[in-house]
């Protein structure tokens, strides 16, 4: 069975785990692609994020001297929770 994953206003969740967020609506300048980013908002809600969208979290971060980078995932056009996501976005 596929989890569902739901947008909402201050977080993202997929039923039992559940990460504060924002979101960030743009176009990749290096490709043109519309994408929406979701930021952790700490870095316990990265990990929660990590969990919930494994397949496209990033976090960049040097663990040793960056301690600014909480951890994001990028949802492209071609992902169904593009659309929940950009709405919320652009509110």
């Amino acid at each position: 069975m596929k989890t569902q994953i739901t947008c909402k206003k201050h977080y993202i969740t997929n039923g039992t785990i559940k990460a504060r967020v924002h979101y960030s609506a743009h176009k990749m300048t290096s490709t043109g692609a519309n994408v929406v980013t979701v930021y952790a908002k700490s870095f316990e809600d990265g990990d929660k994020l990590a969990e919930i969208l494994s397949e496209t979290y990033e976090n960049e971060s040097n663990i040793l001297t960056d301690y600014s980078e909480k951890g994001r995932a990028r949802i492209f056009e071609t992902n169904p929770l593009y659309q929940q996501a950009f709405a919320l976005a652009t509110a």
